[in-house]
């Protein structure tokens, strides 16, 4: 009886050790407003008996997933859900139990697309949930990891035009001011407001319109 539970307990930490062997990672990367950008899922293994797998991708509001495709790693199909606002579940299903080759490299290729109005800066996403299933249905399970996302200005932004109409004229200071004041004006679009590109939207912003409306 002994024994079993010694064998037992070894095998558990075996488990554990192995689980962290492996381990899943999208480099930081830069996108623009309003475009899209081609990333990757980086996978690093031990194991040469992955086969399944799934995880959940958290986007930075603003950013979204358009296609997730396999890359010549995996000969499994890749299936999308998305169960929450900026957050996918990427699923590898291989019927035939294909397994994942190689022990390092791009293992999912994702297409993203940014929108119009995101604000310039930086944000973080993350990959959690990671779960590697292997022929002989061991679970493997990588921790979590974080990446950070770096959003530039698109060149579809027209500054100061803040009520986002096409236009620049005194609705679009009237829209800024009703901003500061906290009233919420609809529609607002924080990029073409932030006139002088300082990150805040006050009345700096609004002294940069006058003049664009003035012909300064």
């Amino acid at each position: 009886m002994r024994n079993k539970i010694i064998f037992l307990a070894m095998a558990l930490l075996s488990l554990a050790y192995t689980s962290k062997a492996e381990s899943v990672k999208i480099d930081d990367f830069t996108i623009t407003a309003g475009e899209t950008a081609t990333v990757t899922i980086d996978l690093t293994n031990t194991h040469t008996n992955l086969t399944a797998f799934s995880l959940t991708l958290e986007l930075p509001e603003g950013i979204t997933l358009v296609e997730a495709k396999a890359t010549a790693r995996y000969a499994g199909t890749i299936v999308v859900g998305n169960p929450a606002a900026n957050q996918y579940n990427i699923c590898g299903i291989a019927t035939d139990l294909a397994t994942i080759t190689g022990n390092s490299g791009a293992l999912v290729t994702l297409t993203l697309q940014a929108a119009d109005n995101l604000r310039p800066g930086e944000y973080t996403g993350s990959i959690k949930n990671v779960d590697f299933i292997t022929t002989g249905r061991m679970h493997i399970n990588p921790t979590n990891s974080t990446f950070k996302v770096t959003v530039e200005k698109g060149t579809a932004a027209l500054l100061g035009d803040a009520n986002d109409d096409g236009l620049i004229n005194v609705s679009d200071i009237t829209t800024i001011i009703n901003y500061v004041l906290a009233k919420n004006p609809s529609p607002f679009s924080f990029v073409n407001a932030d006139y002088n590109g300082d990150g805040l939207i006050n009345m700096s912003d609004v002294s940069g319109i006058i003049n664009v409306i003035l012909g300064r």
